[in-house]
């Protein structure tokens, strides 16, 4: 039986034996060459495991984009010969798998637009993580939950997603990044905003002083390098009034993006404990949340 499906191959591509083994070689280096990338970088200690994960996929990519290439171009007089074959088929084909477009549509939106890389930080409705992979089909990341936090879980969703779904990039400005922290106050706990508001920046600026003179020289190189107004990186801070129950504190600093939690959490801190003194002043006791307040 084996031999007969040999010989019926055999017949079905007469005259093309050295196409279909050049198919397979290229095909069979494509794979040898990203195998040894991939251990290439293994062995490296120089570069940070995020650079080396950036470079592998990069080159992987690369190298498989040029395979293809030259395997379309070893096959081109005999595609050609099926041109109008090959026009109804891709016509079905466009009706059937229009999943499978979008997707390399995405990846090619992706290339070109490049509006995020591995590493980078991303946000949508629906997922929130660390970009760790690309393909041509789909896009790997490490899952964010509450507050930051990293799930342990993986999510893979298909490119042709970012033709119809916005994703933000969180991370587009590099090492530094700005973060607006939205902390909302009960206004029946509140007697003195400016006090918050000192506290609120104290806070930030204790959090953030180690690289806060490093984060400014960040952004003035990046406003030179790309033509663009950024801010300068110093630390704002407003108030939002768009709900009367409670005021919104909003604090601008500026951070490494793995840091971003841990100033969130010192500078929450620090407001709470100004806040908990205020509402000791008014006069209240045995209070448990601040939503759970009412007016006497």
């Amino acid at each position: 039986m084996p031999i007969d499906s040999l010989e019926r191959l055999f017949i079905a591509i007469p005259g093309q034996w050295e196409r279909a083994i050049a198919t397979v070689l290229m095909v069979l280096v494509g794979a040898t060459l990203t195998h040894l990338w991939a251990r290439y970088l293994a062995r490296g200690e120089v570069i940070s495991n995020e650079k080396r994960r950036v470079h592998l996929v990069w080159v992987r990519n690369t190298i498989w984009f040029v395979v293809l290439f030259v395997i379309i171009s070893v096959w081109a007089s005999t595609i050609a010969g099926f041109a109008l074959s090959l026009a109804a088929v891709a016509g079905a084909m466009l009706i059937v798998s229009k999943e499978l477009l979008m997707c390399v549509l995405g990846y090619l939106y992706l290339t070109l637009v490049r509006p995020f890389k591995v590493g980078d930080l991303i946000e949508s409705s629906l997922f929130s993580g660390r970009v760790v992979d690309i393909d041509m089909f789909a896009t790997t990341l490490a899952e964010y939950g509450h507050a930051g936090q990293v799930t342990g879980k993986v999510v893979e969703f298909p490119n042709g997603l970012l033709l119809t779904t916005p994703v933000k990039n969180v991370s587009p400005t590099g090492e530094y990044v700005l973060h607006l922290m939205r902390v909302p106050v009960p206004a029946a706990m509140v007697c003195d905003l400016v006090s918050i508001e000192d506290t609120a920046r104290t806070a930030a600026e204790l959090a953030t002083r180690e690289w806060q003179e490093q984060a400014e020289a960040h952004f003035r190189k990046l406003a030179n390098e790309d033509f663009i107004s950024y801010s300068s990186g110093r630390i704002k801070v407003l108030w939002d009034f768009v709900d009367p129950e409670h005021l919104m504190l909003i604090i601008r600093i500026t951070c490494p993006v793995a840091m971003r939690l841990k100033v969130e959490q010192s500078v929450f801190r620090a407001i709470w404990l100004e806040v908990s003194r205020q509402r000791s002043d008014l006069g209240a006791t045995g209070w448990a949340a601040p939503s759970l307040m009412t007016d006497n």
